[in-house]
């Protein structure tokens, strides 16, 4: 999202693999980050947003985690308890809904992770908003042919509440 009242995001959180200070979950397509590492990135995420909220967003609030469908391979990692982090996320975060979206892919500086409260207190974080899905107008008659104009419009994503939304770059 293009919005300039976003907090800026965060970098993700020490790796095993290669000793890095930070770094992405797959690397050469291959999930290099352990189970504990990606679960406390999401936690880090979710950390974020309660400090930016004051308080105001709890474990049980309406969230939504989206991210690039290639990371969404890596939350099927599994700790040495056999637990994975699906499994850990739905037991902590039980309103935790899992959105993949190409969007967030970046293939020069590491995939976007965005997590986001659904709504604070009743009023929404933001929606997608537009003009006219499709319009057609009026079909114009000349000599030898017709002309119909169509038309659409789009805002965008419409964000009443910024706080609510955190990020983290470089998964």
């Amino acid at each position: 999202m293009n919005e300039p009242r976003l907090s800026p995001s965060l970098t993700p959180g020490a790796k095993v693999f290669n000793a890095n200070a930070s770094g992405p979950w797959i690397t050469n397509g291959a999930v290099t980050a352990t189970a504990n590492e990606i679960y406390t990135d999401i936690q880090t995420l979710f950390n974020e947003l309660v400090l930016q909220s004051g308080g105001l967003i709890e474990m049980d609030a309406r969230m939504t985690l989206a991210m690039a469908p290639s990371l969404s391979v890596a939350l099927t990692t599994t700790n040495i308890y056999n637990v994975n982090v699906t499994d850990m996320l739905k037991k902590n975060f039980p309103n935790l809904k899992i959105e993949t979206a190409v969007q967030y892919q970046n293939a020069t500086g590491g995939n976007l992770l965005q997590l986001i409260a659904e709504s604070i207190e009743g009023q929404k974080t933001g929606y997608c908003a537009f003009t006219e899905k499709m319009r057609a107008h009026g079909i114009v008659r000349e000599t030898s042919s017709y002309k119909q104009k169509k038309s659409q419009g789009t805002w965008g994503t419409v964000i009443f509440q910024p706080f609510a939304i955190a990020s983290m770059m470089g998964v």
